[in-house]
């Protein structure tokens, strides 16, 4: 054993420390130490030298040779050389002290060399490690609608956990599956829901993470409903319908206050028109949409739709009717043309007649005659067995179609689609005078229509969305069958038709007018 591991071991069992072989090398070998110990036993040289120096009395030398007797001398095979003398220090005698059992100290690791694995740590001795931080996704609920999604949770140091319960107040309408990681329920209602998750994963057993689940509110909810001022002008019901059930024949029309007019507290902008002759066996179906930016406008489409359909019911349920319905039954290249003549005079005398007389009523109020634009669809029709015939006037937006049990159908017109949303042409003196009236009006004559439909751009915005979009058979197949159950019993027919107008459509807010023939 070096002198340096002895004074250290020999430091350590004097203050009840007992410590192996291994941990001596460590801290005999530690910088540090082996300098302050090469710096005390020079200084220990230094004072035995000068004590030494100055025992110059028999007793000392007596002394001297008393500590080195003859039994313990050692004979080296050179006897003119002796034998070097020791250092004080180790002449102490080395005493191995029995002390109680003290707590140890935790020991310097040792210096490895390469290639070395260092000694493994107690248990006890390591700390325990902190618990990992949880983030928790799930999307957003709407209030009253279904809703099932999974709850991901992810840990930041990268181990897999797995959810074990969810705490969920009370009454809200949710629920979690362990099995299927899975929230699921009904909102009952909108706002903040407080959870708390409890988790595991490998190295913790009892995590818990708070979750914040957002509810929705339910977009119709958000919406008022608010009456116009008392004292406004040109009153009109919020909703209206009507409908003829005769022998052969069955319409039914319907017409309902959008939201947007709902929420603003202002009368609906649409208005439509529907009359049958028994005499003769003409329909006549109209539909109006009064323009949103006008103050007048709803004035301005019930005006164009009564004044129109009047003036059409008036012709066709007289001779002029009975002589038309002649010439539609037999149908040849002479009658084909005459009928569309009397068609073209008969729905232009009746634009003239709404323009005018929207134009008494501007000047009667006092109003600019702007403010009472309007669009107008018309449609008169007539059956001849299972033949239909119709003539068509497209003013606007909207949509006039003649559909077939087939699925196939014929659009009757061309909207009037301005650069942007929501622009068209309105009612005027000008669209009377145009060269191109003639183009709005559509004539024709089929074996297999079943269904005669018009309707305001409240209805089919949301429906077909885009022009190209009335041209698909596919939606107006969609849309007849969903219509065809509120047909079943023609006299309820107007009523579930007016209650069907209020489907809920994002983005989709105006008046809504659909009158229909089958």
């Amino acid at each position: 054993m070096s002198v340096k591991k002895e004074i250290i071991g020999f430091i350590l069992h004097s203050h009840g420390h007992h410590v192996g072989d291994e941990e001596l090398d460590a801290l005999s070998g530690e910088p540090a130490l082996r300098d302050k110990l090469d710096a005390l036993l020079t200084e220990l040289e230094n004072q035995l030298a000068a004590v030494e120096s100055k025992a110059t009395t028999p007793q000392a030398e007596e002394s001297a040779e008393a500590i080195e007797s003859p039994d313990d001398a050692v004979t080296e095979p050179d006897a003119e050389q002796a034998a070097p003398r020791p250092e004080l220090w180790k002449l102490m005698p080395y005493y191995e002290f029995v002390t109680p059992a003290k707590a140890t100290l935790d020991p310097t690791p040792p210096v490895l060399k390469p290639g070395q694995v260092p000694p493994a740590r107690s248990a006890e001795a390591e700390r325990p490690r902190p618990a990992p931080c949880a983030r928790i996704s799930v999307p957003n609920a709407r209030a009253g609608e279904a809703f099932c999604a999974p709850l991901v949770i992810t840990l930041d140091d990268g181990q897999t956990a797995t959810i074990n319960d969810v705490v969920i107040p009370d009454a809200c309408g949710l629920h979690f599956d362990k099995a299927q990681q899975v929230l699921s329920g009904v909102p009952s209602q909108s706002g903040d829901i407080e959870m708390l998750v409890r988790w595991s994963c490998a190295s913790h057993t009892n995590g818990e993470t708070p979750l914040l689940f957002v509810v929705n509110p339910d977009p119709r909810s958000l919406w008022k409903i608010i009456e116009p001022p008392a004292d406004a002008p040109y009153p009109k019901a919020h909703v209206e319908h009507e409908g003829i059930v005769r022998d052969g024949v069955r319409i039914a029309g319907a017409s309902r206050r959008g939201r947007s007019h709902e929420h603003a507290g202002s009368f609906r902008d649409d208005d439509f028109y529907l009359n049958h002759s028994e005499e003769t066996g003409w329909s006549v179906m109209l539909v109006a949409d009064g323009a949103g930016s006008a103050a007048n406008s709803r004035e301005g489409s019930r005006i164009a739709a009564e004044v129109a359909g009047e003036y059409l019911f008036s012709q066709l349920r007289g001779p002029r009717g009975a002589e038309l319905k002649q010439q539609i039954a037999r149908w040849g290249s002479e009658e084909q043309q005459n009928t569309i003549n009397a068609m073209l005079h008969h729905f232009k005398q009746a634009a003239t007649l709404a323009v005018n007389s929207i134009s008494n009523e501007a000047i009667r109020a006092e109003q600019p005659v702007k403010t009472y634009s309007t669009t107008l669809l018309a449609t008169v029709s007539l059956r001849l067995g299972e033949q239909l015939f119709a003539a068509s006037f497209w003013l606007g937006d909207g949509a006039i179609a003649a559909y077939s049990p087939s699925g196939k159908v014929r659009v009757l017109g061309n909207p009037d689609s301005g650069e942007y949303a929501g622009q068209t042409r309105f009612l005027d003196a000008s669209i009377i005078a145009d060269p191109a009236f003639s183009g709005r009006i559509s004539v024709g004559k089929w074996q297999d229509v079943s269904h005669l439909i018009l309707m305001t751009d409240g209805v089919s915005d949301p429906r077909f969305e885009t022009d190209n979009g009335l041209r698909s058979d596919e939606k107006w197949t969609q849309l007849v069958n969903e219509l065809s159950p509120l047909l079943a019993d023609a006299g309820q027919a107007p009523e579930r038709l007016a209650e069907w107008l209020n489907f809920f459509s994002p983005g989709n807010h105006d008046d809504r007018t659909l009158v229909l023939a089958w």
